[in-house]
């Protein structure tokens, strides 16, 4: 399987840097929909079979805008829901925090949340059976940074450090690979 993975074009919360997970909506904001015009021009001559994406507001808003007259069909993924982070949403954004919530040795999770563990096990299980049903396709998938954590996890192995926080992205960049 060829994929195209772009994480969410910015939102008010990416902004004010408040932790956004899998439990709440924010749909993009004026930036967001212009890094994905951006998005949708770089991709312009791409072919994709299929798109799969998160079923998330903010991720659907972004694949939209891509696709934009482009006839293809289009699958919402529960499995690339963004992490839930429970308590944590709506709080700001700290380095510890972060370091905290994405360590694999921690595994922490957070009331009405799942553990970093649980999380990636869901994402691996929709990668797993993903590059089997689509092998010989090109398929976009659009989702969030969470998620990109997992797939970098998958595509260039475990970090030195247990540590996927080093596996960031950008709202609206691309990884382009193949599995």
């Amino acid at each position: 399987m060829k994929f195209f993975y772009v994480r969410h074009g910015q939102t008010d919360w990416n902004l004010a840097r408040k932790m956004q997970g899998g439990q709440t909506e924010r749909p993009l904001n004026e930036t967001g929909i212009q890094q994905a015009e951006e998005t949708r021009k770089i991709l312009e001559g791409k072919e994709f079979d299929i798109v799969i994406v998160s079923p998330m507001k903010r991720a659907i808003q972004t694949a939209e805008i891509i696709l934009d007259n482009r006839n293809v069909p289009i699958i919402t993924e529960e499995r690339l829901r963004e992490r839930k982070l429970g308590e944590l949403e709506g709080n700001p954004v700290t380095e510890q925090c972060e370091e905290e919530i994405w360590d694999c040795k921690l595994n922490k999770s957070y009331k009405n949340g799942e553990s970093v563990l649980e999380f990636e096990k869901r994402v691996l299980e929709f990668i797993e059976e993903a590059k089997e049903k689509y092998k010989d396709k090109t398929v976009l998938i659009v989702a969030h940074g969470g998620v990109a954590k997992v797939f970098k996890k998958y595509l260039y192995g475990v970090p030195k450090n247990n540590n996927l926080n080093q596996y960031g992205m950008k709202n609206c960049e691309i990884i382009e690979a193949k599995i």
